[in-house]
């Protein structure tokens, strides 16, 4: 709660001429990154990233090691697949889906980085509520009756 003082002196008078309690809030513009691109693209690149990591640690697949390197990793890994059907080699229905699951997981990733670029490329400018903490002082000259002049001070604390 704010208190609004004034005060007037003139002439070796003083005295003083209100004092009221109010809230003294003022609106701020804020900008900053986008909240709901920076969030879903958090979370749209954490969620398979998380996954490629397991998948990484987990597997003998040489190439699963690319899993560690977010965004390119899934594509450096499908690129790195071998063959299948083969004597020693995955048979091909499984290596057709973990060829489908490593696109999808590069989609998804490059889609959650490039929100969390767009979070700061295309900023958010919002609306807040601010309260000003520290006394605040004006001091300025006044005229008093008809010919008459002294100081006026208004102070907020």
């Amino acid at each position: 709660m704010k208190k609004h003082i004034a005060f007037v002196a003139a002439a070796g008078v003083a005295s003083v001429l209100w004092a009221s309690s109010a809230s003294a809030q003022e609106r701020v513009t804020v900008t900053g990154p986008n909240r709901a691109l920076l969030s879903s693209g958090i979370f749209a690149l954490g969620v398979p990233y998380v996954s490629s990591v397991i998948v990484a640690t987990q597997s003998e697949h040489q190439g699963d090691n690319h899993l560690y390197v977010p965004v390119a990793g899934p594509w450096m890994d499908l690129a790195d697949r071998g063959g299948c059907g083969a004597m020693g080699q995955p048979s091909c229905n499984a290596e057709t889906t973990y060829k489908v699951l490593l696109v999808a997981d590069g989609i998804l990733q490059g889609i959650g980085a490039l929100d969390i670029v767009g979070a700061f490329v295309f900023p958010e400018t919002r609306s807040a509520a601010a309260v000003a903490d520290r006394p605040h002082v004006v001091v300025s000259p006044t005229a008093m009756g008809r010919g008459g002049y002294g100081v006026a001070a208004l102070a907020t604390f």
